[in-house]
């Protein structure tokens, strides 16, 4: 139930919308598939389901022992039965020393809470790579549908060419020039093609096969992440995998309570009837006789055993203790870089957005007009067409970039993980 709740609010997380024709697969649609087959969270479920069996088997008492024996059997003829001669039954039950099994019980139910943490923090980072492998699908497929209106744009500059020469206004080198940079254009679409289909095998490896459907046609728009004033330590102290972390260092603690029960007596308690079947020596039948007894350790040499033991809980603990703090480090430092890429990208798309891009564009109008009037050169049209081009595409990757840091960033500050 933990990791199917983790399933619903991950997907709900990741539905950051997106206008999509029903042809195309939006990212909620990837996010849901990819989390309802990964086979590393029904591991991580069924061991969590094992340790909590094994948590209730800890705590349970050993099993009773029954005993049967004979005493006193004379040698010459075993069969016989004289007055020393006892057949008995018994039964006993072992305590282990202390809070031995209610610890041990404890201790494995932490270790599946753990378990448990881990399934959430990998159900976030399935969801995580399966966004991210869907942003560079649909960025891959942008990009081809830029390279295909060049492709076009670049027809239409062949017409123009063949125009001009043939009115004896242009010049046959133009027109060359033209049929070679509409060949090594079509050569990039199929680049592009390529990356398409590379970029949707990447996200079928989370998602699975489907039905064939086309990328959607555009990237999102999602809203950046809402600055937090608090410190990145607090941001990410919701994450599960420091959550897991933590329960493993628990679980350590509760077994350096459990090396210490060691010095402490175990316990056997034991309860029998023993038959005597011979005669005493006035003739009469013997009695039979009831016997319990009680036994006990005695933990007087601890250095090589119970000592040992308490050392190697402890220095479990502290390697636990230790672990907690290299994902606290790793984590606020894939925030923090994170954050600092959130706010350079930012700036990176303002300034191609309404700076770079609507120049480069004007530049294209400009020199398209001057060509026609015998005013700029053909280099210079396809220079300029070429750069609006590589603009363009850059502008796709910084949008995706972008895109990519916000899934990061909401990965590791969500608290909906529960």
């Amino acid at each position: 139930m933990l990791i199917r709740s983790a399933c619903c609010s991950l997907c709900l997380l990741g539905a950051l919308c997106l206008p999509a024709s029903a042809e195309a697969l939006p990212v909620e649609a990837a996010v849901e598939r990819a989390l309802s087959r990964d086979a590393g969270l029904k591991e991580l479920a069924e061991r969590a389901r094992a340790l909590d069996h094994q948590a209730v088997a800890d705590r349970a008492l050993p099993d009773p022992e029954l005993s049967l024996g004979a005493e006193g059997l004379p040698i010459n003829d075993p069969f016989s039965s004289d007055m020393m001669t006892m057949y008995r039954i018994g039964i006993s039950q072992r305590f282990p020393a202390g809070d031995s099994l209610a610890l041990a019980g404890q201790q494995t139910t932490v270790r599946a809470r753990a378990i448990d943490a881990e399934a959430r923090a990998r159900a976030i980072d399935v969801a995580l790579q399966t966004r991210l492998a869907w942003l560079d699908w649909v960025a891959a497929g942008e990009s081809s549908e830029l390279v295909a209106t060049m492709v076009d744009r670049l027809g239409e500059l062949v017409s123009l060419t063949e125009r001009r020469f043939a009115a004896g206004t242009g010049r046959l080198q133009d027109e060359t020039q033209a049929r070679l940079e509409l060949a090594l254009m079509e050569r990039r679409r199929l680049d592009a093609l390529t990356e398409v289909d590379e970029t949707r095998s990447r996200l079928q490896r989370w998602t699975g096969a489907w039905a064939e459907s086309t990328a959607p046609t555009a990237l999102p728009d999602w809203p950046p992440p809402p600055a937090r004033p608090d410190s990145l330590e607090r941001q990410i102290a919701a994450h599960p995998e420091l959550d897991a972390a933590r329960l493993r260092r628990d679980a350590g603690e509760v077994g350096t309570e459990l090396a210490r029960q060691a010095y402490r007596p175990m316990w056997m308690i034991e309860a029998g009837y023993g038959h005597q079947r011979g005669s005493d020596p006035m003739g009469g039948r013997m009695s039979d006789k009831l016997y319990a007894m009680a036994t006990i350790s005695l933990p007087l040499f601890a250095g090589n055993r119970q000592d040992r033991r308490l050392d190697a809980a402890l220095a479990e603990r502290d390697a636990e203790e230790a672990g907690m703090e290299r994902v606290t480090q790793r984590l606020t430092g894939a925030l923090a870089e994170q954050l600092a890429t959130q706010e350079r990208l930012s700036e990176r798309r303002e300034l191609l957005e309404q700076r770079i891009l609507p120049h480069a564009r004007e530049a294209v109008e400009a020199t398209r007009s001057a060509y026609q009037s015998d005013q700029a050169s053909f280099d210079e049209l396809i220079r300029a067409q070429l750069r609006e081009l590589e603009l363009e595409l850059d502008l796709v990757d910084t949008r995706r970039r972008l895109l990519a840091s916000t899934a990061r960033i909401t990965s590791l500050t969500s608290e909906e993980t529960s």
